[in-house]
């Protein structure tokens, strides 16, 4: 029987809109990076507290802060083990006393280890200012072969308004193991990650400049410029290096060993932006370099070199993306781009130094990467989830074959009629009628067997004596029988061409909440008058299993002898609310946002076209409210 309830949503799902499975691959991808610039990282010794603080030089209101892991090069796994430690807390202040502080957010892995496979924790910024930020360390990581303790940090980036303003900012901390350049507590800011950042979808046209070819030496002088149309002010300048993909893969190709980085070069007002130094600058190999500029104007960024990387007897200067960054603007972006030489190919020009790609990809702001990596993570997320649904729907629906089998051949015969129907039938208007042929089916056959089995089974258990063995059997067969034909019937009123009106389906929501209760008292509250017209049937199925699944939740987790569900009539929209007086919880703790039961929730508010808000409160209990406007679900009627 469970069999056949399933088939009927399966064919009811297969007409409402869902994400291609091939959705993923048009989001950035979190590739590890090389890291060939040896700077992996921070590793701090335990404490009590054990913390780091950065100095913003300024006072900033964070979007938001985002804390990456650090992560040895997968050619050196097994040398060292991962360190994000199991918890810790941001806070933000005003002066490096941190009295009074803003605690911005907390986090705490789950499960032990489970930090271990972060790819990055973002952080809030609730709207909180301060020049000074703190992070709180709470437990550490054993080390190798079990000697000591110690916890590691990749990068942290406070992000306001789409510029990093933690980037080369100075950092204090209470205690670290300092290993240059791998382990550093100035490698917490230099912006360097462990993956590769910023990589979008889009294909890249080319490789990126290319400086004429030079045999007589690295010594010899190179440089290219970008002009932006007049002064703007600067945040950062970022060197994105060439990978070409018509070479061996060699990642940082043609990036300089000496060099500096000017603002109008050769005028009255040139300044000197960095500096690589006497000795020859690490090759970044994959990683972009970002140069934060300390304020000031500027219309034109030159990359200045005078030690060239050497190919094989050969010498030049090559780089992929010369990015000036304003905020959440990179002004390079499609401006003019001149040099002391170039080469001109199919696959480098000096116009690709400023086309917005990389040698391989198209490159992304902070805010674009970041919330496309997460949109993706919570994707694939969310699809295991319906996979190991599905598996658990088919394995209870063998449970309740072997229950019900005295049906069996009728369900044989209309799993054969409706697999025949769905192979033939592809178009919507073809499903509505597939979904309207299945609904009286059910109704007429299988509801008319199941209340005749639940009835007959009453009469054989009144039959028997209470101590009887079998009369106990026979009851739970007869409750089987209903609690399946419950199920059935909401599931044919969703299975109609549509919902019914909207009182009809304010009815249902009654009838299906009274129905979950049980021992578990479920009083329903209906405010406001119902609309016009009815919902379509996306809808109605969507607030269904919303609202077993909030209820469901109260049930398992709250502790509560009951619930109440409020119904909320508008004439602009509908609402949903379910309030338990349990044990509640704490909203603000960071690990309950990836709970697979909230986010389940939150995503059918968003195919809703609604908003989902969760209250709770520790000792005192928890709301689900759901909002839905009206003019979204007429609009999905029509």
């Amino acid at each position: 029987m469970r069999i056949v309830l399933m088939l009927a949503v399966w064919v009811l799902s297969c007409s409402a809109q869902s994400e291609p499975e091939g959705a993923p691959k048009s989001w950035p991808s979190l590739i590890p990076s090389d890291q060939a610039h040896g700077r992996i990282g921070f590793h701090g010794r335990p404490g009590d507290p054990a913390w780091v603080v950065i100095d913003l030089g300024d006072a900033v209101t964070p979007d938001e802060v985002v804390i990456f892991p650090s992560r040895i090069p997968a050619a050196e796994e097994g040398i060292a083990p991962g360190g994000f430690p199991p918890g810790l807390e941001v806070e933000i202040a005003a002066d490096d006393s941190f009295a009074p502080a803003v605690r911005l957010g907390r986090w705490t892995e789950e499960a032990p280890g489970a930090g271990a496979g972060l790819p990055f924790l973002r952080i809030p910024g609730n709207g909180a200012s301060g020049r000074f930020l703190r992070i709180h360390v709470s437990g550490s990581r054993p080390g190798p072969g079990g000697r000591g303790r110690f916890f590691t940090l990749g990068e942290v980036v406070v992000l306001e308004n789409g510029r990093n303003t933690a980037l080369g900012r100075p950092v204090a901390c209470s205690g670290s193991t300092e290993n240059p350049p791998r382990w550093q507590t100035a490698n917490l800011t230099d912006g360097y990650l462990w993956c590769d950042g910023f990589a979008g979808s889009g294909e890249a046209p080319g490789n990126g400049y290319h400086s004429a070819i030079e045999n007589s030496g690295p010594q010899g002088r190179k440089w290219v410029e970008v002009d932006l149309g007049e002064e703007r002010e600067l945040d950062v300048v970022t060197l994105v290096p060439a990978r070409p993909r018509d070479f061996a893969d060699a990642a940082g190709f043609g990036f300089p060993l000496r060099f500096r980085v000017l603002a109008d070069a050769g005028a009255g007002s040139e300044r000197v932006l960095f500096d690589s130094g006497a000795e020859p600058f690490p090759n970044p190999g994959s990683a972009a370099v970002m140069i934060p500029v300390a304020g000031g104007r500027a219309r034109r960024i030159r990359l200045d070199c005078t030690e060239l990387w050497r190919r094989t007897d050969d010498y030049l200067l090559a780089l992929a993306e010369l990015e000036v960054w304003s905020g959440p603007v990179n002004l390079a972006l499609g401006r003019p781009v001149s040099g002391l030489d170039n080469l001109e190919t199919s696959q480098w020009k000096a116009a690709y130094l400023t086309d917005g790609f990389s040698s391989r990809r198209a490159l992304l702001g902070w805010q674009a990467w970041l919330d496309g990596v997460s949109e993706r993570i919570a994707l694939e997320a969310r699809l295991q989830a319906e996979a190991t649904e599905r598996e658990r729907q088919r394995s209870e629906a063998r449970e309740r074959w072997i229950a019900v089998s005295g049906i069996g051949t009728m369900v044989v015969a209309l799993l054969g009629v409706i697999a025949l129907l769905v192979q033939r039938r592809q178009a919507e208007r073809e499903r509505e009628v597939l979904r309207a042929r299945i609904a009286q089916d059910l109704h007429d056959e299988i509801g008319a067997s199941l209340s005749h089995l639940a009835l007959q089974g009453d009469l054989v258990a009144r039959k028997l004596l209470p101590e009887d063995p079998v009369q106990g059997r026979v009851l739970a067969l007869a409750a089987t029988a209903r609690e399946t034909l419950g199920t059935m019937r909401d599931i044919v009123w969703l299975l109609a061409p549509a919902a019914g009106t909207w009182r009809e389906f304010s009815t249902r929501l009654t009838e299906i909440a009274q129905r979950l209760g049980g021992d578990f008292e479920i009083t329903v509250t209906v405010e406001g008058g119902e609309p016009a017209g009815g919902p379509p049937v996306e809808l109605a199925r969507e607030v269904v299993l919303f609202l077993k699944e909030a209820l469901t939740n109260a049930r398992r987790h709250s502790g509560s002898a009951g619930a109440e569900v409020t119904i909320r009539w508008r004439p602009d929209g509908f609402g949903l609310e379910v309030r338990d007086q349990g044990c509640g919880f704490d909203p603000e703790d960071p690990s309950l946002v990836r709970g697979a039961g909230l986010r389940s929730l939150q995503g059918r508010a968003v195919r809703l076209s609604g908003h989902c808000e969760i209250r709770s409160e520790k000792g005192v209990g928890t709301s689900v409210i759901l909002e839905i406007p009206l003019a979204a679900a007429r609009a999905a009627a029509k």
